[in-house]
């Protein structure tokens, strides 16, 4: 018996509106191993709820199993703090009615596993890399022998697919409200950012041949603009250069942005990310010299990087983090000065860090003179589901250093949770 398979994007945010890729992706992995697949965008839908009503009382072949992704937990923001898993919860209440099985997953969803499937109430999560690990629990669960209630999607290999997008999501809702086509290069992330729930993971490769292909069918649909959804897009140089020779090499006509990190680089990187069209990186930098020093670079290597993208015509914002517990007022004014006098198109400053399950929580648990420095206290047993701030410096603080030059920004004073691209 084939199982008839739901998922449903839940991602109602639109400054701008993000199409649920993670999905598409999903569903080719559940065809290749014959499921009947449907997916279901909330995005647009002013009552969800009444919408999926409507479409599982109409709906012939009733899913066996529901998938919801979760993106978000929250903001992340914190002056425009919003928390959406209540939202989630009347979605996963709602599906209960129906007594049909719902499985978690999704890139919010990974950041706290055991205590959003607790909070939501459903049957089943899948963290880190969906594809594997859904198919391996949808097999489970029909034999009867399910192992467990989460399913570790870093346990499992990255199958090797060409991903035919377009078909299941309408793009022409998204396109005209500033959202962009996204893609995939990787998963994972081996960075040692200690606040950061995506680093020190396995690092998972997708074939070139197999992302171009994607990209190529997307762009004959008449597509042309994308932004490159990994973590980072220079985790492995020679990866990242093989790439941008194969866009030129497939003369594929597009234009990318994408996220990087100081290193590794070269020259020739640039050169071809000039050459593939590439016309905004978004580059992560930490003003602290101890996180820095565990990344690897220094500021001389910002120094080339800013010089490169001035001489290959390439629009560099950098996404600024300041005021980890430990950094000094001195280290931060360093910062400002260097990007007054070394300067990129803009400096987004973001002095505060969401707190979850990381070094830093433990950091901060470890000593109560930086729980005043909390935007809220601390519970005993603390899931970190709601939204927690650390924030060692205040607005004040740095609007004093930028001294008003529009070079800076202070990230999260204007709403806008999904990217930000310029």
């Amino acid at each position: 018996m084939t199982l008839n398979i739901l998922l449903i994007n839940p991602n109602r945010m639109m400054d701008p509106p993000v199409i649920p890729i993670g999905l598409e992706y999903l569903k080719t992995a559940l065809d290749k191993h014959n499921y009947s697949v449907k997916i279901l965008d909330l995005c647009f839908k002013s009552q969800p709820l009444k919408f999926l009503n409507k479409y599982l009382q109409k709906e012939t072949n009733k899913p066996d199993i529901i998938g919801i992704t979760i993106r978000n937990i929250d903001t992340s923001s914190y002056f425009t703090e919003e928390f959406f898993l209540p939202e989630i919860k009347d979605l996963v209440d709602y599906i209960k009615k129906y007594n049909i099985p719902i499985v978690l997953g999704g890139a919010g969803f990974s950041a706290l596993p055991s205590e959003i499937l607790e909070y939501l109430g459903a049957d089943y999560g899948v963290f880190g890399p969906g594809e594997g690990a859904f198919v391996s629990l949808l097999r489970d669960w029909h034999q009867g022998s399910i192992k467990s209630r989460l399913y570790n999607g870093w346990e499992y290999k990255l199958e090797q697919l060409v991903h035919y997008r377009g078909n299941d999501i309408n793009y022409s809702k998204y396109i005209p409200n500033e959202g962009i086509l996204g893609f995939e290069l990787k998963k994972g992330c081996n960075n040692k950012c200690p606040y950061c729930i995506e680093s020190d993971k396995p690092v998972l490769y997708k074939r070139i041949d197999n992302v171009i292909e994607e990209i190529r069918y997307l762009v004959d649909q008449g597509y042309n603009h994308f932004h490159l959804c990994d973590s980072e897009f220079n985790l492995n140089l020679k990866h990242s250069i093989d790439f941008c020779k194969s866009i030129i090499d497939n003369e594929i006509k597009m234009k990318w942005a994408l996220y990087m990190k100081p290193v590794p680089y070269n020259k020739e990187l640039f050169k071809l990310l000039h050459e593939s069209n590439a016309y905004l990186i978004t580059l992560s930098v930490d003003s602290y010299k101890k996180i820095q020093k565990l990344n690897n670079y220094s500021y001389n290597d910002l120094n080339k990087i800013i010089n490169y993208c001035k001489e290959y015509k390439i629009k560099l914002a950098i996404d600024l983090l300041c005021g980890y517990p430990g950094e000094s007022k001195e280290s931060i004014e360093e910062v400002i000065k260097f990007f007054k006098n070394n300067r990129p198109n803009t400096v987004g400053i973001t002095f505060y860090y969401r707190i979850y399950r990381t070094p830093l929580s433990r950091l901060i648990k470890k000593h109560p003179e930086y729980h005043k420095k909390l935007t809220r206290k601390l519970k005993e047993n603390e899931n970190f589901l709601n939204p927690i701030f650390f924030a060692n410096y205040n607005v004040d603080f740095f609007n004093a250093l930028i001294e008003g030059d529009d070079l800076f920004r202070i990230a999260g004073v204007k709403p806008g949770v999904n990217y930000q691209l310029d």
